[in-house]
Formats: C-alpha cells, structure tokens, sequence
C-alpha cells in the first residue's frame, strides 16, 4: 500500500490527520510539502512544524519519501506536481490531504479496488466520500462522474491523463464536447471553472482532475457508505473558509466485497448530485454574478 499525505501549515489538523495513516502503516508514503511565501515568517514556521512532526511520527517500517518544496509553489503546482511525482515511480497511490480524517477502513476498501479495475481504463478513481445521503446506492459502491478528492486513490494509468494547464480546452470548449457528460447549469458552472484555471484567475489543481475524467470519459468509485471526515472547514483553510454544513458521519462497510457490480455510470446518482450541487440557490447565485460582470462591462 502506497500514500501520498499532503501538508501545508496546519499542525493541528496534521497531529490529528495523520494518526489514521500511522496506524493504517502503509509499505510506502510519500509526503507533499509546499512551502511558505518569502517573507512570511509565521508560514515558515508552521510548514517547519508539520514537517518535522510527520518525520518524528513515522514509527513503523516503511519507505519513507519526502517531497518538499524550497520556495512556494501555490496550491495548484505544488499538489498537482507533487502526485505526479509519486505516480511516476509508482502504479498506484491512496491520496490524503491533511485535513482529510479516513474510516479505518478506508484503506482496505482503495488496497481491494485498486488491485480489482487496475487495467480497467473506464474507471479513472475510487473515493471515499459519499455526502448524499438522499441517493441510496444498492450495491456496495457505485460509478460516478462526480466522485470527490477527499480521500481518494488513483492509478498511474488514469493520471498520465491529466494536465494541469487544460492546455486543449479551447478545442473542447467549441466542440461542446463535455456535454455528453452533463448538460444546462451544471455545463453552464462547470465551463466557467474550467475558464478559471486555464486561465490561471484560480489557484487549485482538482478542476482540472475532474475535467481530465470528463473528457475521457472516466468514471470515478464512490461508496455506499461514506468512509471520510473532513475538518478542514474554517478561516484558516485554503479553499473551504466556510463553517461545514455536511454530515460527516462514518457508515459501515464489510471487506472484502463478495461480489463487483458492472462498471456503469450511476445516472439517479448523478441525477441526485446536480440537484443537491446545482440546485436553485446556485443557480441565483450564478445568474447574479453574470449579469454584475455583463453590466460592469457595459
């Protein structure tokens, strides 16, 4: 088993976080590092802080690799180049990002499926979140577009795929292709991130990851039971600077699995995941923001 554990500048999230991966003792981990911006002295320190606890906690035998950054790399390069440095060297990796609190057996759970669609080229992910808790799923875990990032794990085949800059999005963008995976609003919201990373007004790295499955036609594993916390919500978060709302709790699952359903996308899934995601409060909300930027420009 391979992690790749991604860290930045929060030691409390980091002491808490990673006693999941010290217990799961994987063979091999691998640890993402950015660092601090020139000046920022406080940053500095914290980065120093994550770092040197991770080292010290390491008490298992295990392959042990740092990937640390020197000068600051942003969020979009540093963890985009850092799971690209991993896959280069391995076939698979289970991903976590330090404010990402896995269920035991999370592991077990990515360990069983990334041996089970490891040449399965349709199947691009396994994540262990499931936050719709009003889409019950039949089997023990379904075939998504929409599978999410905290706490996941992926192939090296399914990465070779990615590009962090979305450098043919253009071509794509006047082909329309991206809507024989979804249509109307969720398009509508889903372009204009896209917009935003490539050309470079967002700083993330996991748009461009839902836009490399999109366009090749990738299904991402999300389970019946939700296997993630995360407590990354709050001020001092990247991304995520809102109070969390979801409800995180830990379902049940039984490994190994007696049997795999088909490899097919779950359309009522999906179906559930637009109108919770892209219900009529986004919608207001995106339709104000366009019409402010058309009247700015006129």
């Amino acid at each position: 088993m391979t992690v790749t554990y991604i860290i930045f500048n929060r030691p409390d999230a980091v002491k808490e976080s990673f006693e999941r991966i010290r217990q799961a003792k994987p063979e091999k981990l691998y640890v993402v590092s950015d660092a601090a911006k020139p000046g920022d002295t406080e940053n500095a320190e914290k980065v120093k802080r994550c770092r040197e606890y991770v080292e010290a906690a390491v008490d298992w035998g295990c392959e042990f690799h740092k990937i640390y950054a020197e000068s600051n790399m942003g969020c979009r390069d540093r963890v985009s180049s850092g799971i690209s440095e991993v896959l280069e060297k391995e076939e698979d990796t289970i991903i976590l990002e330090d404010d990402i609190l896995p269920a035991p057996v999370f592991f077990e759970y990515c360990t069983e499926l990334l041996d089970h669609y490891r040449y399965d080229p349709k199947v691009m992910m396994i994540s262990g979140c499931n936050l719709l808790k009003e889409a019950p799923v039949e089997t023990p875990y379904t075939f998504s577009c929409f599978a999410s990032i905290w706490g996941w794990a992926t192939w090296a085949r399914a990465w070779e795929h990615y590009d962090v800059k979305v450098a043919d999005w253009p071509e794509v963008k006047a082909s329309g292709k991206l809507k024989r995976v979804m249509r109307g609003f969720p398009y509508e919201v889903f372009k204009r991130e896209i917009d935003s990373v490539y050309t470079g007004v967002k700083d993330t790295w996991d748009i461009q990851w839902d836009y490399c499955r999109d366009i090749n036609r990738g299904l991402g594993i999300v389970p019946r039971e939700n296997l993630i916390s995360n407590i990354g919500f709050g001020a001092d978060a990247t991304h995520t600077t809102w109070e969390a709302t979801e409800d995180f709790t830990y379902g049940k699952m039984t490994l190994p699995f007696s049997e795999h359903p088909p490899v097919k996308r779950d359309t009522v899934y999906d179906a559930a995941y637009i109108r919770k995601n892209y219900g009529s409060g986004r919608v207001k909300r995106f339709i104000k923001k366009r019409l402010g930027g058309i009247l700015q420009k006129g």
